[in-house]
Protein backbone atom coordinates (compact mmCIF):
# COMPACT_ATOMS: atom_id res chain seq x y z
CA UNK A 1 0.00 0.00 0.00
CA UNK A 2 1.25 3.48 -0.86
CA UNK A 3 1.35 6.36 1.56
CA UNK A 4 -1.05 9.16 0.69
CA UNK A 5 -0.95 12.66 2.10
CA UNK A 6 -3.83 14.43 3.81
CA UNK A 7 -4.41 18.15 4.38
CA UNK A 8 -7.18 19.66 6.53
CA UNK A 9 -9.08 22.96 6.26
CA UNK A 10 -11.42 23.81 9.12
CA UNK A 11 -11.99 27.05 11.02
CA UNK A 12 -12.63 25.25 14.31
CA UNK A 13 -9.38 24.68 16.20
CA UNK A 14 -10.82 21.79 18.20
CA UNK A 15 -11.66 19.96 14.95
CA UNK A 16 -8.20 20.61 13.46
CA UNK A 17 -6.44 19.46 16.62
CA UNK A 18 -8.74 16.49 17.12
CA UNK A 19 -8.37 15.14 13.60
CA UNK A 20 -4.63 15.77 13.56
CA UNK A 21 -4.04 13.90 16.81
CA UNK A 22 -6.73 11.19 16.94
CA UNK A 23 -6.55 9.59 13.50
CA UNK A 24 -4.10 6.65 13.21
CA UNK A 25 -2.51 8.05 10.04
CA UNK A 26 0.21 5.43 9.55
CA UNK A 27 -2.19 2.54 10.11
CA UNK A 28 -4.38 3.90 7.33
CA UNK A 29 -1.44 4.37 4.95
CA UNK A 30 -1.65 8.14 5.32
CA UNK A 31 0.55 11.04 6.34
CA UNK A 32 -0.98 14.20 7.79
CA UNK A 33 0.74 17.19 6.15
CA UNK A 34 -0.94 20.14 7.86
CA UNK A 35 -4.03 22.22 8.47
CA UNK A 36 -5.44 25.64 7.68
CA UNK A 37 -7.94 27.91 9.41
CA UNK A 38 -9.91 28.55 6.22
CA UNK A 39 -10.13 27.74 2.53
CA UNK A 40 -7.99 30.66 1.42
CA UNK A 41 -5.04 29.65 3.61
CA UNK A 42 -5.52 26.02 2.55
CA UNK A 43 -5.55 26.95 -1.13
CA UNK A 44 -2.31 28.94 -0.73
CA UNK A 45 -0.65 26.05 1.13
CA UNK A 46 -1.75 23.55 -1.52
CA UNK A 47 -0.40 25.74 -4.35
CA UNK A 48 2.88 26.36 -2.52
CA UNK A 49 3.42 22.73 -1.56
CA UNK A 50 6.29 20.92 -3.25
CA UNK A 51 3.85 18.06 -3.74
CA UNK A 52 0.13 18.77 -3.33
CA UNK A 53 -1.81 16.52 -0.97
CA UNK A 54 -3.65 13.49 -2.30
CA UNK A 55 -6.62 14.08 0.01
CA UNK A 56 -8.09 17.28 1.43
CA UNK A 57 -10.60 17.22 4.27
CA UNK A 58 -12.50 20.48 4.28
CA UNK A 59 -15.26 22.16 6.22
CA UNK A 60 -17.94 23.85 4.12
CA UNK A 61 -18.60 27.02 6.13
CA UNK A 62 -15.39 28.96 6.74
CA UNK A 63 -14.45 32.64 6.61
CA UNK A 64 -12.42 34.08 3.69
CA UNK A 65 -13.07 31.12 1.35
CA UNK A 66 -15.59 28.36 1.97
CA UNK A 67 -15.08 24.68 1.26
CA UNK A 68 -17.01 24.69 -2.02
CA UNK A 69 -14.81 27.50 -3.39
CA UNK A 70 -11.70 25.66 -2.19
CA UNK A 71 -12.81 22.47 -3.94
CA UNK A 72 -13.70 24.29 -7.16
CA UNK A 73 -10.44 26.25 -7.40
CA UNK A 74 -8.23 23.36 -6.38
CA UNK A 75 -9.91 20.89 -8.75
CA UNK A 76 -9.15 23.26 -11.64
CA UNK A 77 -5.43 22.80 -10.93
CA UNK A 78 -5.45 19.28 -9.50
CA UNK A 79 -8.42 17.39 -10.96
CA UNK A 80 -7.39 14.08 -9.37
CA UNK A 81 -7.27 15.45 -5.83
CA UNK A 82 -9.78 13.76 -3.53
CA UNK A 83 -11.91 15.84 -1.17
CA UNK A 84 -13.79 14.81 1.95
CA UNK A 85 -16.34 17.37 3.11
CA UNK A 86 -16.71 17.73 6.86
CA UNK A 87 -19.58 19.99 7.82
CA UNK A 88 -21.98 20.84 10.57
CA UNK A 89 -24.53 21.87 7.99
CA UNK A 90 -26.72 19.07 6.68
CA UNK A 91 -28.57 21.05 4.04
CA UNK A 92 -28.86 19.26 0.73
CA UNK A 93 -27.66 22.35 -1.16
CA UNK A 94 -24.13 22.05 0.26
CA UNK A 95 -23.93 18.33 -0.45
CA UNK A 96 -25.27 18.93 -3.94
CA UNK A 97 -22.69 21.63 -4.68
CA UNK A 98 -19.89 19.44 -3.37
CA UNK A 99 -21.05 16.51 -5.53
CA UNK A 100 -21.06 18.75 -8.61
CA UNK A 101 -17.32 19.13 -8.06
CA UNK A 102 -16.72 15.40 -7.75
CA UNK A 103 -16.92 15.04 -3.96
CA UNK A 104 -18.12 11.58 -2.97
CA UNK A 105 -17.54 11.69 0.77
CA UNK A 106 -19.53 13.97 3.04
CA UNK A 107 -19.35 13.74 6.84
CA UNK A 108 -21.67 15.65 9.13
CA UNK A 109 -20.36 17.16 12.36
CA UNK A 110 -20.27 15.99 14.96
CA UNK A 111 -18.66 12.85 13.65
CA UNK A 112 -16.42 10.54 15.55
CA UNK A 113 -12.99 9.10 14.93
CA UNK A 114 -14.46 5.81 13.69
CA UNK A 115 -16.54 7.53 10.99
CA UNK A 116 -13.55 9.53 9.79
CA UNK A 117 -11.34 6.41 9.79
CA UNK A 118 -13.91 4.51 7.72
CA UNK A 119 -14.17 7.27 5.13
CA UNK A 120 -10.39 7.66 4.95
CA UNK A 121 -10.09 3.87 4.53
CA UNK A 122 -12.54 3.96 1.60
CA UNK A 123 -10.68 6.86 0.01
CA UNK A 124 -7.36 5.00 0.29
CA UNK A 125 -8.98 1.95 -1.38
CA UNK A 126 -10.25 4.18 -4.20
CA UNK A 127 -6.84 5.81 -4.66
CA UNK A 128 -5.12 2.41 -4.71
CA UNK A 129 -7.60 1.18 -7.32
CA UNK A 130 -7.02 4.28 -9.48
CA UNK A 131 -3.25 3.92 -9.17
CA UNK A 132 -3.47 0.27 -10.14
CA UNK A 133 -5.67 1.07 -13.16
CA UNK A 134 -3.27 3.81 -14.32
CA UNK A 135 -0.35 1.42 -13.98
CA UNK A 136 -2.19 -1.24 -15.98
CA UNK A 137 -3.07 1.23 -18.76
CA UNK A 138 0.54 2.45 -18.88
CA UNK A 139 1.79 -1.13 -19.18
CA UNK A 140 -0.65 -1.85 -22.03
CA UNK A 141 0.33 1.37 -23.83
CA UNK A 142 4.01 0.48 -23.55
CA UNK A 143 3.35 -2.96 -25.01
CA UNK A 144 1.51 -1.45 -27.95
Amino acid sequence: MSEYTVYLADDERIIRDGIASLIPWKELGLRFTGAAINGLVAYRHILEAETPPDIVITDIKMPEMNGIELIKLTKERYPDMTFIVLSGYGEFEFASQAMQHGVRHYLLKPCNETEINEVLGRVVEELERKRSEKSYVKTIEERL
